[in-house]
């Protein structure tokens, strides 16, 4: 009886290296873009706030039950970031272990070359990240109000490699469906 050999190649890995560096801009663009909407809120809010009555109208009260309530949420925001950017690193692995992707140990050497791209790519958005977070100016302090999210940023090479790492050990341990497929030790059959 002929079985079916394993044809999916690298493209898991490919898959689980995009998705781990989609998450780290992500996380990178959103923190700055939260730092300049916090920014303008601060600014416009206590404005709007302070307009009065006009033409019989009560803009302050007005203002405060809508821009008073966005700011709110713009200051909960950092916790809904940070918690959300965790969720998405646990969830790659999630992914990898649900989708039971099983590759040839051939294709470690190019999974460790991706590991290692991505933690030079880590490097360089951590430092990007660090010239702004260590500034003197308003992004700056916006910036350290974000204490998880920096901390996850900042130390981004050595997450990223651990959680490369995981993902490899979740990947390259297991079995393949040619090989029957999911229980007992070794991977791809060895």
């Amino acid at each position: 009886m002929k079985r079916m050999k394993n044809k999916k190649g690298a493209i898991g890995i490919i898959f689980f290296f995009i998705i781990l560096f989609v998450i780290l801009i992500l996380g990178f663009v959103t923190a700055i873009l939260w730092s300049a909407i916090d920014i303008v809120s601060d600014e416009v809010t206590p404005i709007m706030e302070d307009l009065g009555v006009i033409g019989g109208a009560n803009v302050s009260e007005a203002s405060e039950n809508t821009i008073g309530v966005a700011d709110t949420f713009v200051q909960a925001l950092p916790w809904i970031i940070a918690v959300g950017y965790v969720l998405a690193l646990i969830f790659t692995l999630v992914f990898v272990f649900v989708v039971g992707y099983s590759p040839h140990p051939a294709f470690i050497a190019f999974y460790f070359m991706l590991m290692i791209l991505l933690v030079f790519g880590c490097i360089i958005i951590s430092n990007i990240y660090q010239d702004i977070y260590t500034g003197t100016d308003e992004m700056a302090s916006r910036l350290q109000e974000q204490t998880i999210l920096s901390y996850m940023l900042l130390y981004s090479p050595m997450i990223m490699f651990t959680i490369a790492i995981i993902g490899g050990i979740l990947m390259f341990s297991r079995r393949s469906d040619s090989e029957g497929g999911g229980s007992g030790g070794g991977g791809y059959g060895i």
